[in-house]
């Protein structure tokens, strides 16, 4: 748990003044003030590489110093720390050190000689800045988390078919999107990483970040994020932008941010273009077949559908396996789909790449043998890395080391490989619901133990739980339906009120006891979620049950 300083804000002092450094440190109660006292030093140069190391929140600097000046220390401590804010002191009452000093960015300026009050004084005005911008910046990541989640929803509307049109308008012109285009599209794309480590997820999360501005094109492009590596786009043609012309700026980007210097594999789909709204399902169905084609599709580069895909699922029950391609034979294409693949997809995979590999009728049990055995150990190969054993595979697949049962026929070969690619992908899914369930629960509790800190923040609960921001937001808005600062937000709301209910407590201090400085932001926000302020809260809290009903 956070230790009580670590909630306050963090004061660094510069001064080459001994009496004047030593008055302004004890002469301050810090801690009764709500501050904490990091640390000092005698010049600019001495202290620059203890700021870099405390990182505080307020920066007190004399003007006139050896070595490093004030304003010069506070223009690189602005360009390193551009959330520290700084207060000059100085006995140069010269106009030039002001005006130099708000152009670096300086939050007060006091003159020479200065008494403790008026230094704690100004030290209040920033602090309260400070507290303001962090709720402004909280309520902003707020709005952008919950865009997300409510572009994510529009999306899945949009091609279901199982919306009217203008209950989707409504809902799209609510995101400032509007739906009417001359023409849409659908593109698909799926990103291949080398293993299912956690690197694959980093590797997406930089991804997702570097395209989400991209993604946004105008209101152009709707994008949702369906698993980890996997995008799938809505295209409108509006504005003068031609489809194609979308498609094409996404190839691009596509092919500078992947195959350079971050050399990570593609397949994606782009499907027939329509003319009206309601046609948007069936594209995107049509898209999906191919898409699910994906594994053996041409990499790092976008495969235009030209004709309507129908269902290509063989209902004869043997294949016509021949000859072996064993250049067809890709273990690396087996692991993408193993890794990334849904359990709907495995019948059309293992069908397209049994066809794949085969050139003639394939009568050799020895050669069937072959391509069993190679799939097998890609798939175990897959769970091992996942961690899970082949013991697990056996629980979840009875038949697993039963192979030999399966080699009578090119079709019972084939619903072997379904069974066990199934099996394979139910144990990484249970692994994944498993790990974001306990993912979850771990955050919730840090968030109940910590709520009352004001720092706590979103990257200190990822840390926690060793995600990075970006993951972490994902998965807490997917679990739990909210977005992390809404959550956070309700946990204090509801110790909030039940200080409100039970003790006779002053609002302000309530507020500080819940993780807030700012008494007012509290307030606002207080009212804004629950419908009135603390006060009327409190007052509905004293009366009688039946008093309250008549509210």
């Amino acid at each position: 748990m956070m230790g009580e300083t670590e909630t306050m804000l963090k004061i660094f002092l510069a001064e080459d003044e001994i009496v004047m450094r030593e008055g302004i440190r004890n002469n301050i109660a810090w801690q009764e003030e709500g501050f904490e006292f990091v640390g000092e030093a005698s010049d600019g140069e001495l202290a620059y590489p203890m700021i870099q190391k405390l990182k505080p929140d307020i920066l007190i600097t004399d003007i006139r110093m050896p070595f490093m000046d004030g304003l010069e220390l506070s223009r690189i401590v602005k360009q390193e720390l551009p959330d520290t804010s700084i207060l000059i002191l100085s006995g140069y009452g010269e106009f030039d050190y002001a005006k130099e000093a708000i152009s670096i960015g300086v939050e007060d300026y006091l003159l020479k000689p200065v008494t403790s009050a008026q230094l704690l004084e100004a030290i209040r005005r920033i602090a309260e800045k400070i507290y303001g911008r962090r709720g402004r910046q909280e309520e902003t990541k707020n709005e952008k988390e919950q865009k997300t989640l409510t572009k994510r929803r529009l999306f899945r509307h949009i091609v279901s078919g199982e919306h009217s049109f203008s209950e989707v308008l409504k809902e799209a012109r609510e995101q400032e999107i509007e739906l009417a285009a001359e023409r849409y599209n659908v593109l698909m794309l799926q990103l291949f990483f080398e293993d299912g480590t956690e690197t694959f997820y980093e590797k997406d999360e930089a991804f997702e970040d570097h395209m989400e501005q991209f993604f946004a094109y105008g209101s152009s492009v709707i994008c949702a994020k369906l698993s980890c590596g996997e995008y799938h786009l809505v295209l409108k043609e509006e504005n003068g932008v031609t489809l194609e012309q979308l498609k094409n700026a996404i190839e691009q980007e596509l092919e500078i941010y992947l195959c350079g210097e971050n050399k990570i594999d593609y397949a994606a789909v782009y499907g027939i273009p329509v003319t009206r709204f309601s046609e948007i399902k069936k594209c995107y169905e049509e898209a999906n077949l191919l898409f699910a084609k994906r594994y053996s599709l041409e990499k790092n580069k976008i495969t235009e559908q030209v004709k309507k895909i129908e269902n290509e699922m063989e209902t004869k029950e043997t294949l016509d396996l021949g000859e072996l391609n064993v250049s067809g034979i890709d273990r690396r294409q087996v692991e993408q789909f193993l890794y990334t693949g849904r359990k709907e997809e495995v019948s059309g995979f293992v069908d397209d790449y049994f066809r794949k590999i085969s050139n003639g009728s394939l009568q050799s049990v020895l050669l069937r043998q072959y391509v069993l055995m190679d799939l097998y150990v890609s798939a175990v190969s897959v769970l091992e890395k996942s961690g899970y054993t082949s013991e697990n595979l056996l629980e979840q697949y009875k038949d697993a080391q039963k192979m030999e049962i399966f080699l009578g026929t090119a079709g019972q070969a084939r619903e072997y490989i379904k069974n066990l690619f199934g099996a394979v992908i139910e144990l990484r899914e249970q692994g994944m619901e498993r790990r974001y369930d306990n993912l979850i629960q771990h955050a919730k509790a840090y968030i109940e133990d910590n709520y009352n800190h004001e720092d706590i923040s979103l990257n200190m609960v990822a840390s926690e739980v060793n995600l990075s921001s970006s993951h972490f937001s994902t998965v807490f808005g997917q679990e739990t339906g909210v977005t992390f600062v809404e959550y956070l937000t309700k946990v204090r709301m509801d110790k909030a009120k039940q200080l409100l209910r039970t003790t006779g407590t002053k609002t302000t201090e309530i507020a500080f006891e819940v993780g807030f400085r700012d008494a007012h932001y509290f307030s606002n926000l207080f009212k804004k979620t629950q419908g009135c302020t603390p006060r009327e809260y409190r007052n509905r809290s004293d009366r009688p049950e039946q008093e309250q009903e008549k509210l």
